[in-house]
């Protein structure tokens, strides 16, 4: 029997072999929590033109070095107006304006309006209240970006702020990393629909799910392939329908009993298995292979198993794919909060409640009766890691923390 792999030596697998897909053109607002593939430079200087960061005068700073100062409004100007059809201010003179507005000709700075106020009997002045100095609530031409500055690179995160930014580049679309098509099977002649009543020594299926639901998450596109159960010919044509696609994920028949039947079936279906064992906790009997540019993951059968497994090995192979430069997330350090006891050689994943703290990430490790408690995966929003050679660790102990995709929200 061959050694189980490290989660290392897995995970490295496992990535070596996942493409980074072609990119894709797509409206931006579909292009939310993606990979840009592209660079983005500004197609003109940002702001196009001194501009008035608050509402008030535009003023000559010299004019106003001393207040109180009576000041001319030679005209108003308001956001949107044309910069070239204003007038130029004269000494002594200022022109009222709002919030965005570009400044006229030789002003050089804005009172704002809190620090002027209107001269009794003389409605076209205002009297100057404060003195300001050049710049002062100006926005300069080019302040932000000039034309041709790099804005956005390839390999970064589209968010809300780099849509934004996109917009403001007059770009309606953005190239990205396309996001794999994967299937799920759910193994085993146990299992029933979710909609369905169980009879006696059956159970409803809840990793077909579990793992669309994850793999939307990443940023997957999913496609539910339903049940089958452990018969050979069955086996083999839903595998090979889930085989169209970039990614297959399997739940169940990856041990070594009389009716774990998917390693045998994907082997006959052309899949090259890269690994079958992994020295993890929950989930060594963990199954992966490629065939041409499709991934398969065979995920055991226990709820808990499928969830660290994917967890651990599926979403990087997802973020990759989609264009994540780094796609597998780093633990965080963080002070345990009880005890933790294993057997040593597999690297344990245990379900943990994480809290952020001025003093750093605190974990508590929460309790479980087992890799078939599908109850537990609700509960946490980390993963504890205890190294495969550790046998226990204390309350207070420095631990590695695997944060969720959904931590912060947890």
């Amino acid at each position: 029997m061959k050694k189980a792999l490290t989660v290392g030596e897995a995970l490295e697998s496992v990535l070596r072999v996942a493409p980074a897909l072609p990119p894709e053109d797509v409206p931006c607002l579909e292009a939310v929590g993606r990979i840009l593939q592209e660079e983005v430079r500004a197609d003109a200087d940002y702001p196009p033109f001194d501009k008035s960061l608050m509402d008030g005068y535009a003023v000559i700073a010299a004019d106003v070095a001393a207040a109180p100062r009576k000041l001319r409004v030679l005209e108003e100007i308001a956001a949107g107006s044309d910069p070239a059809r204003l007038r130029p201010l004269q000494p002594a003179c200022a022109s009222r304006i709002m919030t965005g507005a570009p400044l006229p000709p030789a002003s050089d700075a804005v009172l704002i309006v809190e620090d002027s106020e209107p001269v009794p009997g003389d409605p076209g002045a205002v009297l100057a209240k404060a003195a300001v100095r050049s710049g002062d609530n100006v926005a300069r031409r080019g302040g932000d970006a000039r034309r041709g500055e790099v804005l956005l690179s390839p390999g970064d995160l589209l968010g809300p702020a780099e849509i934004g930014v996109l917009a403001a580049c007059g770009r309606t679309r953005a190239r990205v990393g396309r996001r794999p098509s994967l299937a799920v099977l759910a193994t085993g002649d146990e299992l029933v629909e979710p909609d369905r009543s169980p009879s006696p020594g059956r159970i409803r299926n809840s990793n077909g799910p579990l793992l669309l639901a994850l793999a939307r998450q990443a940023g997957a596109t999913v496609r539910d392939l339903g049940i089958v159960g452990d018969r050979r010919e069955a086996l083999g044509a839903a595998i090979e329908r889930g085989l169209e696609g970039d990614i297959l994920a399997l739940s169940g028949g990856v041990s070594m009993g009389a009716y774990d039947l998917v390693g045998e079936t994907l082997r006959s279906l052309g899949v090259e298995i890269l690994f079958d064992r992994v020295a993890i906790k929950p989930g060594r009997p963990f199954t992966f292979g490629t065939r041409d540019r499709t991934l398969v993951f065979g995920c055991p059968g226990n709820p808990v198993s499928t969830y660290v497994i994917f967890q651990v090995f599926g979403r990087p192979a997802i973020r990759k794919m989609i264009g994540f430069a780094d796609p597998s997330p780093a633990p965080v350090r963080g002070i345990l909060r009880g005890a933790v006891r294993q057997r040593p050689g597999r690297t344990g994943y245990y379900q943990t409640r994480a809290r952020l703290s001025e003093g750093g990430c605190v974990a508590e490790i929460l309790p479980t009766s087992g890799s078939a408690d599908f109850v537990s995966c609700a509960r946490g929003n980390a993963l504890a890691v205890v190294p495969a050679e550790v046998a226990s660790m204390q309350s207070g102990d420095a631990i590695d923390i695997l944060l969720l995709e959904d931590f912060a929200d947890r």
